[in-house]
């Protein structure tokens, strides 16, 4: 059963076409859709946090997030592309990585969660870190404010909020 906000966001998602056969389930409105730049078609979860809103959810505000990701321009994704690669190759440094070959041409964005006020990437990097994803936050201006990397079986997730305590916790990891 869904509530009669949800219901609403996703007549608004029904009528903007900007995602294909959207359904709300869950607490969320969700479908496909392209994002051209990326050259991929992604799953799209649309979270309203009802939790948080309640009934005060801005169905313009989360249609103009999504709209924003699916049409990010070329410049723009590539810029998001090479700050996430350039982070995590800071990060690993030396780290023995399972083929050697660039990151960017490595990661393959496979979904988006957009909620009102920031948009989450995930990616899967095959050839480097097959047994994981990494996951992106944007914020509205599709600024790259955080890059996590998540074993894709769930058994260790490490959050971290800066580069630096990243390169911390890998350091400690090294002197183990």
């Amino acid at each position: 059963m869904t509530s009669p906000v949800l219901d609403s966001l996703l007549a608004r998602i029904v009528e903007s076409g900007l995602l294909e056969d959207p359904i709300a389930e869950n607490g969320l409105v969700y479908g496909r859709a392209s994002i051209d730049a990326a050259g991929t078609v992604v799953n799209v979860n649309i979270d309203p946090e009802l939790e948080e809103h309640g009934d005060d959810v801005d169905h313009d505000e989360l249609i103009a997030a999504v709209s924003r990701i699916l049409s990010v321009g070329e410049s723009r994704w590539r810029a998001v592309v090479d700050e996430v690669a350039t982070d995590i190759d800071d990060a690993v440094d030396d780290e023995p990585v399972i083929e050697q070959i660039d990151l960017r041409d490595d990661l393959e964005a496979t979904s988006v969660v957009v909620f009102a006020d920031a948009v989450l990437l995930a990616f899967l990097a095959p050839k480097q870190f097959p047994e994981s994803r990494i996951l992106v936050q944007l914020d509205e201006e599709l600024e790259v404010e955080g890059v996590e990397v998540r074993e894709l079986d769930g058994t260790e997730t490490i959050d971290f909020d800066t580069l630096d305590e990243m390169l911390e916790e890998i350091s400690r990891a090294d002197e183990s």
